[in-house]
């Protein structure tokens, strides 16, 4: 598997802090050895759904405490523990998701929800690198149903998530549901590259999302 330094989700506008889910699929960007390619086309993309999260507690329903920004990462079934960088839009302006700036830490999309909060909070880390044979998030394709999932936020409050699914998306796939949830229900969905490096296209044909669920 050749190396990859970073991937981005391509959106469509963001309205309050929610994200406007892309029909046409989320565009993820994967550099290696120096060198940017789009992996997933988001042409002619049409939003489908939208999930806004208000910053206080009014927008996060009764039965939800509104969690303290997330800065730690654990999941004992990979050995993960992780920091966790907040990560807003990419600098260059183009509506693309903010990633980890180095192969140890994760990114938590700060324009979506806070993990443990209604709808679907993102988190995404890296697979591999130039000079890293594994990254982060290397084995998050092998997280089984039942594994568990820790957040801790700034306050030292720890949720729990078990793992519901895992599912490999080809890169032209519509990726509507990473993003999209029932807002009576918190989930937390972590991405990573997968699959086989594609040279002519500058990376990964695939990657892989673990869909979990709030249990505590």
């Amino acid at each position: 598997m050749n190396t990859a330094t970073s991937f981005s989700w391509k959106t469509a506008f963001l309205i309050s802090l929610g994200v406007a889910l892309l029909a046409g699929g989320l565009s993820i960007l994967l550099q290696t050895h120096g060198l940017t390619a789009n992996a997933l086309s988001t042409r002619n993309s049409t939003p489908v759904a939208t999930t806004s999260v208000s910053s206080g507690p009014a927008g996060l329903g009764a039965s939800f405490e509104v969690p303290g920004k997330p800065v730690r990462l654990i999941i004992p079934a990979i050995g993960v523990d992780a920091t966790i960088q907040s990560v807003g839009l990419a600098w260059q302006g183009n509506g693309e998701m903010g990633i980890p700036t180095n192969f140890t830490d994760v990114g938590w999309y700060n324009g979506g929800p806070r993990p443990g909060a209604p709808g679907s909070a993102v988190i995404d880390g890296h697979l591999d690198g130039r000079h890293v044979k594994e990254a982060v998030f290397y084995k998050l394709g092998t997280l089984q149903p039942g594994d568990m999932v820790e957040v801790v936020d700034a306050t030292g409050k720890t949720r729990r998530f078990t793992v519901i699914d895992v599912k490999l998306y080809n890169q032209d796939a519509p990726t509507s549901d990473i993003f999209s949830s029932d807002v009576s229900t918190a989930r937390l969905n972590l991405i990573t590259c997968a699959g086989q490096w594609v040279k002519s296209e500058n990376g990964y044909d695939q990657r892989v999302v673990v869909f979990t669920q709030l249990i505590t």
